[in-house]
């Protein structure tokens, strides 16, 4: 452990701190390629991908012998530089245990499914990563809007003293916007920044459309948690079957003892097989206590799927409704702002009036469109990016 902490000790003085790294802007489409390859994740989603499709494979592996090889030596420690090969004893035996015949189906079908929802799973996760690089895009544009708007609404009479603090201010909100794009993307060799205009447009039209009904996706991933409750009930039924086991012993399939006594043994005489039927009688209720308990929570989760869709159709159209009503808040208070822009200030204090007024509605713009990136954003989880 000493010696691994000084290994990562010495790693991490050989990485610049966050602040030396240096700042590189790169494209949409190049964000997207890293952040597939990179994302940590997104790399966990597709490892129990493929821990899932093992145990399918598992599912089969299971009903395939096992070899056991010994190997015995026996010999007088004053002895041990003159070993023969009648001193060796070497065994090979194989066991065969067939699962349950009852519980093989089961277990192929829990198998199977646990691989479909993993894809479904990854699926979502790759979709939630493409809405966050689209909000953290967004947060990056609004912040760009924001610093150029505090620097138009400096006095003329400034010292460099306002400059100054908002170009402090800047330097750390664009700090921590990399840090997040860092993250995103797996790799933190940069401070990494994504152009705005590079990202493509989003059609809002798709979405008003696509919001008329669920998305699929979204009703699949709900529907595995119902399948999920639904195997629970199954699992508690198969308790009240007879388990079938059979298996098959080789209690010695090739040996050699001191040399003399050697050779294969796997005729029918040198195999033994084990068969069973085995039916538990539930006296004490427990199996039967399960089902009904796993039955119960099973209607109530057919219940809960019905009314938790219910409430995603309120809840997009409360996201849709919001954006709609942004954008023409939008355009309300920009005009607004070039309006008061264009006015001929009659007096000192009627301009440092207007000046602050025009500060004021950019702060609440700015202010808006944080919480319109978050909308956007969660249209796009929910029905993935539609352009």
């Amino acid at each position: 452990m000493e010696r691994k902490t000084v290994e990562l000790m010495d790693k991490m003085a050989a990485i610049p701190n966050w602040d030396e790294l240096p700042r590189r802007e790169i494209s949409w489409d190049t964000a997207m390629a890293v952040m597939m390859e990179g994302n940590l994740d997104l790399k966990r989603s597709e490892q129990a991908l493929r821990a899932t499709e093992r145990s399918v494979i598992s599912v089969y592996t299971q009903v395939i012998p096992g070899v056991n090889l010994d190997w015995m030596l026996t010999k007088e420690l004053s002895e041990l530089t003159r070993v023969t090969a009648q001193d060796v004893e070497y065994n090979t035996n194989i066991l065969f245990n067939m699962p349950s015949l009852t519980q093989i189906p089961f277990d192929y079908y829990s198998a199977k499914s646990a691989v479909y929802t993993a894809r479904k799973t990854l699926e979502m996760k790759k979709r939630e990563l493409v809405s966050r690089l689209y909000r953290q895009v967004l947060s990056y544009q609004n912040a760009c809007v924001s610093h150029k708007n505090r620097l138009d609404a400096v006095p003329y009479d400034d010292d460099g003293v306002q400059k100054k603090l908002i170009q402090d201010d800047w330097e750390k909100r664009v700090s921590e916007i990399s840090q997040g794009f860092a993250v995103l993307m797996g790799n933190m060799d940069a401070q990494w920044l994504v152009r705005p205009e590079t990202m493509p447009r989003v059609d809002w039209r798709k979405y008003k459309s696509a919001s008329r009904h669920l998305d699929l996706l979204v009703v699949t991933m709900v529907a595995m948690e119902l399948e999920a409750s639904r195997l629970q009930v199954l699992n508690a039924k198969m308790k009240f079957f007879p388990s079938v086991d059979i298996n098959f012993y080789s209690p010695t399939l090739f040996s050699s003892t001191g040399g003399t006594y050697q050779g294969f043994f796997a005729g029918a005489g040198d195999m033994q097989v084990n068969m069973s039927l085995r039916e538990e009688l539930d006296t004490r209720l427990t199996s039967w206590f399960q089902y009904k308990t796993a039955k119960e929570n099973h209607d109530l989760m057919q219940k809960k799927v019905v009314m938790d869709l219910q409430q995603r159709r309120i809840k997009v159209a409360a996201l849709m409704e919001s954006r709609k009503r942004f954008e023409i808040w939008k355009k309300v208070i920009l005009k607004e702002i070039e309006f008061k822009k264009s006015r001929m200030a009659l007096s000192g204090k009627e301009y440092l009036a207007q000046r602050k007024d025009i500060k004021t509605m950019h702060e609440n713009l700015d202010a808006e469109a944080a919480k319109n990136a978050e909308v956007e954003a969660a249209l796009i989880m929910e029905y993935g990016w539609l352009k």
